[in-house]
This record gives structure tokens, C-alpha cells and sequence, in this order.
């Protein structure tokens, strides 16, 4: 169990095994005890084939604003990439106790748009995604009202009445089955062997690096545990099968190349990430540590642009300008969207020096994220780093 002193995320952690060390399960208590539940040497079903599931959806009864609306009064010129939305579905029926439904749609496109049958004054509006969220099999709401948010942690877009095509078992969503390969238990996975738990036990993943370092944590994950057997690596390790298929969101093959590249530890030279591809990227973040500046008031900082020519490689490039090779800039950047937070402010100025700067700006001229719909995502940047207290100056 934990002393009370250092935290499992800074210690080093090693076994005496020929098998490396990948991955721990980590519980901690209300008052911040952290135990060991398990050393793992790797996690079978973390990384899955992503199937793309762009699907035709019709906004039924809705009342648009912001850039949606632009984008569907657009629609009748030109077929408007709205990119990302999120949908929150509640019952109305207050007696049901149901939660919200949450979905995501992934790269939108504004089709068309009809005024509504039943109310002339909303619109029935056509749209084109990839839809990810809730499984298919749970049931639409008989009594339902949608809202639509600006992507994950936006702004509110409007709402609707419902989504048709959203709900159905025409949408297959396949399980992933996770299994806990080459385990050695702590004390309450030996205790949870015996004694299962319908809920699921609280854990965190711990991902390590070859030197036994925590390199990312995955918070707020539930184990359910399934059958044990004789692990395939031999000795007194087990397999552990995990039920529920819940346990993580399985990860893209095409971000594997940064948890290589995190597994030989942090980078020490910049712009590491830049040979992988988008979704690399994005996966490159999950590992960078936060850096906010605190150290760098008054300074001036230098951002190569030569390799920001998508929305996380400008993310990688920033993070890295302000706190070094392997940083993400610590900023709310759903603030682009519209969240509420309205984002931090740093505690004293930086001045930012964005080389190539028109890199960016030009890579980045079709895309938007800010509610509004007015401003492209480079100049929501510069709003953002503004609001920051960063003052940029392109070269």
C-alpha cells in the first residue's frame, strides 16, 4: 500500500521478471491511499481496428445556432464540413430516472435541409458522420430532447426533437475484449478472484515506460473480472480475462507508433512527433506532460511551425515551445469551442515567436472550431493564446 509519501505516478517500478513490465492497476481510496491491484506484462485488446461508420442522420425539428446555422444555410450552396458535434439525448418522462445518452459525430457534413412537417418553423436538417457513443441496442426515448454541443466540451449549437437513424441494431458495435496478460496480483485482485463484484472495482491504468516509469494514467476505469488461467508467459503468472467490454476505449492502430515511442521513454530533442501521422498525434498528446509556462513569465518563446499542418500537430508544436520536448500546452482547448471555462490565464505574460507561421494558417484555412463560425481554427488559436496572456508574433 501507499506510505503516504510519493506518489505511485513518480516512482519507478520494476519485477524480477524476464517479461517487461508494461502496465499497472492502480485503486486509490477517498482519502488518497493508493494500492497495487495488479503488475501486468501487457494488456491484450488495447489496440483494435477502427471501422469507420459515416452514416446518414436527420436532425429532426431542429432549431440551429452558431455556426451550425451557417452551415446549414450553407448547405444549399455547398456541402459544409461542420467537423466534430455532440449530441446529449434526455428522456422527458422525469419518472423514468434514465441517464442522458451521450454520441458523438465525428467529421459532420451538412447535406440539406427541409423545413420540419410538423413545425414549419424548425428545420429537418440532413447530415453525413461517423457516429461513435452509446451501443445501438439501448433504447431511443420515447419522450426525447436532443441538444447539440460544438464537439466535446463546446458550446450549445441548438436542439432538436430527435435523431433519425441515431438509435437501431442496424449499427454493429462489437465488444473488445480485454484480457490482463503475464499478471501478477496484488492483494485485492487475489481477494476480487474469489469474490466478484457486480459493479466493478475503480482502477487506474498506469502505462510504463522500459525504464519502469509512468508515462500516462487512464483514470475512472472499472474491473470487472472474468475467467483466470495459467498465463501463456509461463511461471506463477495468470491471464486475466476482463468481462464487460468496457474496461478502456480500445486504442487505433495508427496511434500505436507514439506508445512505441513513449515505451523508450520521454523525447529529449523536439518535434518527435512529428512523422506520425493525425491520429498519431493525438495520441502523442495523451502522453505529453502539461506545461502552463509558469516558468517561462517574461520570457520569449520560439515555436517551429514547420510541422503544424493539423489541429494536434499545432497542439505538439505549442506544447513543445512553451515546455520542452515532449509537452502539451496546459490550456483547456475546448475553450476554441465555446466551453464554458473560457480557459486559463497564465500567470504572467510570454511573448511566442510562431516560425512558418502561414504553415498553419494555410494547412488550417478550412477548418473551424469556434462556435460562432467565423473565425478559422488558426485564428482561434491566436484568440486562445491571447486570452492566455501569450503574446504571438508570427515570423
Amino acid at each position: 500500500m501507499s506510505d503516504g509519501g510519493e506518489r505511485y505516478e513518480d516512482r519507478i517500478w520494476t519485477w524480477d521478471r524476464a517479461e517487461p513490465l508494461r502496465f499497472l492497476l492502480v485503486g486509490e481510496e477517498w482519502d488518497g491511499e493508493q494500492t497495487v491491484w495488479a503488475r501486468c506484462a501487457d494488456l491484450q485488446g488495447l489496440f483494435a481496428e477502427e471501422e469507420p461508420r459515416r452514416e446518414r442522420l436527420t436532425l429532426t425539428g431542429c432549431v440551429p445556432r452558431g455556426r451550425l446555422r451557417k452551415a446549414v444555410d450553407g448547405a444549399v450552396r455547398e456541402r459544409d464540413r461542420l467537423g466534430d458535434l455532440s449530441l446529449q439525448v434526455d428522456d422527458e418522462d422525469e419518472t423514468s430516472g434514465r441517464p442522458p445518452h451521450d454520441w458523438e459525430l465525428v467529421d459532420v457534413v451538412v447535406l440539406d435541409s427541409r423545413p420540419s412537417a410538423d413545425d414549419r418553423a424548425r428545420l429537418d436538417v440532413v447530415i453525413e458522420a461517423e457516429v461513435g457513443g452509446w451501443p445501438g441496442s439501448r433504447a431511443e426515448p420515447v419522450s426525447a430532447r436532443v441538444r447539440i454541443y460544438n464537439g466535446w466540451g463546446g458550446g450549445w449549437l441548438g436542439e432538436c426533437r430527435r435523431v433519425e437513424g441515431l438509435y437501431g441494431p442496424r449499427r454493429p458495435f462489437a465488444r473488445p475484449e480485454f484480457t490482463l496478460v503475464g499478471c501478477e496480483p496484488g492483494e485485492p485482485l487475489l481477494r476480487r478472484l474469489t469474490t466478484r463484484r457486480e459493479a466493478g472495482d475503480p482502477v487506474s491504468l498506469f502505462v510504463l515506460d522500459r525504464a519502469g516509469r509512468v508515462v500516462r494514467v487512464e483514470e475512472h476505469l472499472f474491473l470487472h473480472v472474468g475467467e483466470t488461467r495459467p498465463s501463456v508467459l509461463g511461471g506463477a503468472l495468470v491471464d486475466v480475462r476482463l468481462e464487460g467490454g468496457g474496461f478502456v476505449k480500445p486504442q487505433p492502430y495508427a496511434g500505436r507508433p507514439a506508445w512505441d515511442a513513449w515505451y523508450e521513454g520521454a523525447p529529449s530533442s523536439p518535434n518527435e512527433w512529428a512523422r506520425l501521422d493525425t491520429r498519431g498525434r493525438a495520441e502523442w498528446l495523451k502522453f505529453a506532460r502539461p506545461a502552463g509556462g509558469e516558468d517561462r513569465v517574461g520570457d520569449t518563446c520560439h515555436l517551429d511551425g514547420r510541422f503544424a499542418t493539423d489541429v494536434p500537430g499545432v497542439q505538439c508544436a505549442l506544447g513543445e515551445a512553451i515546455g520542452g520536448p515532449g509537452a502539451a500546452f496546459a490550456q483547456c482547448w475546448g475553450a476554441v469551442r465555446g466551453c464554458p471555462c473560457g480557459g486559463n490565464r497564465l500567470p504572467g505574460p510570454i511573448t511566442l515567436v510562431w516560425h512558418d507561421a502561414h504553415i498553419a494558417r494555410e494547412a488550417l484555412a478550412s477548418v473551424s472550431a469556434d462556435e460562432v463560425g467565423e473565425l478559422t481554427y488558426f485564428e482561434s488559436v491566436l484568440w486562445l493564446l491571447e486570452q492566455s496572456g501569450i503574446t504571438v508574433e508570427p515570423a
